[in-house]
C-alpha cells in the first residue's frame, strides 16, 4: 500500500505537482487530426489540469493557447479563424499560435499596445492522423515515431473520456494477470449474456488462448519503458508471450497488436482514452493522409445507461473506472501478482524525482538522427516488409527480466468454452477489407 502522500504524488497532475511536471517533459495526443475541419475548427481542451483551446488557422497553422480573450475574457473557443490565427468574437482582437495579440482593431492608429498583450500557449503538432500538444519548458523534444504512427499504411482513431485517474489506467498495462480474470472470465461470463451465441462463441475463442491460465510473468526494463512477458496454459519459453512480449512506452502508453493506447491525464480525475488502429494497405488502396484519418469521441454508456463492456478495450476502461475516481492506494492489499505495478510506482517516483533536480527523464527524444520509425516488439505480429510472424524479432530471446513472478497458474472455466476451437493470433494484417487489423474484438468490439 501507498500513504496518501505518496498517491497524491503519483496521481496528481496540475502544474508543480511532481507527476504534472514529469508529465510536462513529453508529448500527448488531445484529438485526431480530422477533428479540427472547416466547420469545426476550434475545440476546447482540457490537459493536465490546465484548460485551453486549439484552433486551426485558415492558413493551417494551428494554435493551443488559454482560452480566455484578454481584453474582456470572452472564450476563444468561439472565435473566428483567420489566416494568422483567431480572432476574439466579441471584439475583434486577433491571436496567433504562439499567442501574440497580432492585431487590436478599434484601437487608435498607430498604437502599439498590442505588442504588450501575450497569452499562454503551448506547441502543437500532427502526426498519424492525431495531433499532440507540449506543454514544458523549452526546447520542445521530438515527438517519437513510434511505428504504427510512422509507418505507411491505414489508420483510424478513437477516444473516450473516462471519469477516473490516469494512473489506474496505466497501471492495468502492468498487470498481465488481468487478461485471465477480466477478459476471458468475467468478459466471457458477460458477452455470455449480452451477446447472441455466434458472437459469444466468437470471444470465447479469441480470448481462450491469450487468457489461458498464467503461470509466470516478467518485466523487463528499457530505454523506452518496459516489456511485458507471460506464460500462459501450455506455452513454454519458446512462445512469442515470454520471448517477444510487448512493450509498456513510459509513461502513459501501450503497445499492443492493434496500434497505441493513450492515458492521457485530462485533471486529476479524468482521463482521456485514446487508442490507434493501423493495419498494412491493401493492394490499391488510396493513400490516406493525416487529415483523412477517421477519429470518433465515442460514448462511455450504452442505450441502457451501462458502461460499454463488449470488448477488451472497453471492459479495461470497466475495471479502472470501478476503483472509483482516484483509487485508494491506502488500503490496497498486493500480492505476488502485483510486481509489475510496484516496479512502475517505483519508476515514476524516481524518473520524478530527474525532474525535480534538473535532469531529463527517461523516453524523451531529441536526436533526429535516432528518430527514424521506432519498430517496437509485439507478440504474434506480422510486420510491414516481412514474410513471416515476427519480423525484426522472430529471433528475439527474452532479455534478464528486472522482476518476475511464479504464479500458480489456477482458474476457473465457463462452461461456454467447451468444445470451441482457439482462434489463430496474428496481428498486424487485414484480410477482410474491414478495418482495424486487431485480434477480434480487442479494441472496438467488431469481429474482423
Amino acid at each position: 500500500m501507498l500513504t496518501q502522500a505518496q498517491n497524491e504524488r503519483l496521481t496528481q497532475v496540475g502544474p508543480g505537482t511532481p507527476m504534472g511536471e514529469l508529465m510536462r517533459r513529453y508529448w500527448h495526443p488531445i484529438t485526431g487530426s480530422s477533428a479540427l475541419n472547416d466547420e469545426t475548427p476550434t475545440k476546447e481542451i482540457r490537459l493536465l489540469g490546465e484548460d485551453l483551446v486549439l484552433f486551426r488557422s485558415t492558413a493551417g497553422k494551428l494554435g493551443l493557447i488559454e482560452p480566455s480573450c484578454p481584453h474582456r475574457k470572452a472564450n476563444l473557443s468561439y472565435g473566428v479563424p483567420e489566416p494568422e490565427g483567431i480572432r476574439c468574437a466579441y471584439h475583434g482582437w486577433l491571436f496567433d499560435e504562439e499567442g501574440n495579440c497580432v492585431d487590436q482593431p478599434s484601437e487608435p492608429a498607430g498604437s502599439r499596445f498590442k505588442e504588450k498583450v501575450k497569452i499562454k500557449a503551448y506547441k502543437v503538432q500532427e502526426m498519424g492522423g492525431l495531433i499532440f500538444a507540449y506543454m514544458g519548458p523549452e526546447p520542445a523534444p521530438l515527438i517519437p515515431r513510434w511505428d504504427v504512427l510512422a509507418w505507411e499504411g491505414k489508420r483510424d482513431h478513437w477516444s473516450m473520456e473516462l471519469p477516473c485517474n490516469w494512473l489506474q489506467c496505466q497501471e492495468n498495462s502492468l498487470d498481465p494477470l488481468h487478461f485471465q480474470w477480466l477478459h476471458r472470465y468475467w468478459g466471457g461470463w458477460t458477452m455470455n449474456r449480452i451477446k447472441p451465441t455466434e458472437e459469444r462463441d466468437a470471444w470465447n475463442a479469441a480470448l481462450s488462448s491469450r487468457g489461458a491460465e498464467h503461470r509466470k510473468i516478467a518485466f523487463e526494463i528499457t530505454d523506452y519503458g518496459v516489456i511485458k512477458r507471460r506464460l500462459v496454459g501450455d506455452e513454454t519459453e519458446e512462445s512469442d508471450h515470454w520471448r517477444v512480449g510487448h512493450p509498456i512506452l513510459f509513461p502513459n502508453i501501450l503497445r499492443v497488436s492493434h496500434g497505441l493506447e493513450f492515458r492521457v491525464p485530462i485533471d486529476d480525475t479524468t482521463t482521456l482514452h485514446l487508442i490507434t488502429n493501423y493495419r498494412q494497405y491493401n493492394p490499391g488502396e488510396t493513400i490516406q493522409h493525416d487529415i483523412d484519418v477517421p477519429f470518433e469521441e465515442r460514448s462511455l454508456y450504452d442505450e441502457n445507461g451501462k458502461i460499454v463492456r463488449d470488448y477488451v478495450v472497453a471492459q479495461d476502461q470497466v475495471a479502472w473506472i470501478i476503483q472509483g475516481p482516484i483509487s485508494d492506494r491506502t488500503t490496497e492489499r498486493l500480492g505476488v501478482t502485483d510486481v509489475g505495478v510496484i516496479m512502475f510506482r517505483r519508476m515514476l517516483d524516481e524518473q520524478a524525482r530527474v525532474v525535480e533536480e534538473g535532469g531529463e527523464p527517461m523516453n524523451v527524444h531529441r536526436n533526429d538522427d535516432e528518430n527514424g520509425v521506432i519498430v517496437l516488439p509485439c507478440e504474434f505480429y506480422m510486420y510491414p516488409g516481412y514474410d513471416e510472424v515476427g519480423g525484426p524479432f522472430k529471433d528475439t530471446v527474452a532479455g534478464e527480466p528486472t522482476v518476475e513472478a511464479i504464479l500458480s497458474g489456477e482458474g476457473v472455466k465457463l462452461a461456454e468454452w467447451e468444445g470451441l476451437k482457439a482462434a489463430p493470433r496474428v496481428w498486424g494484417v487485414d484480410t477482410s477489407g474491414l478495418g482495424s487489423a486487431d485480434q477480434p474484438w480487442y479494441s472496438d468490439g467488431k469481429a474482423h
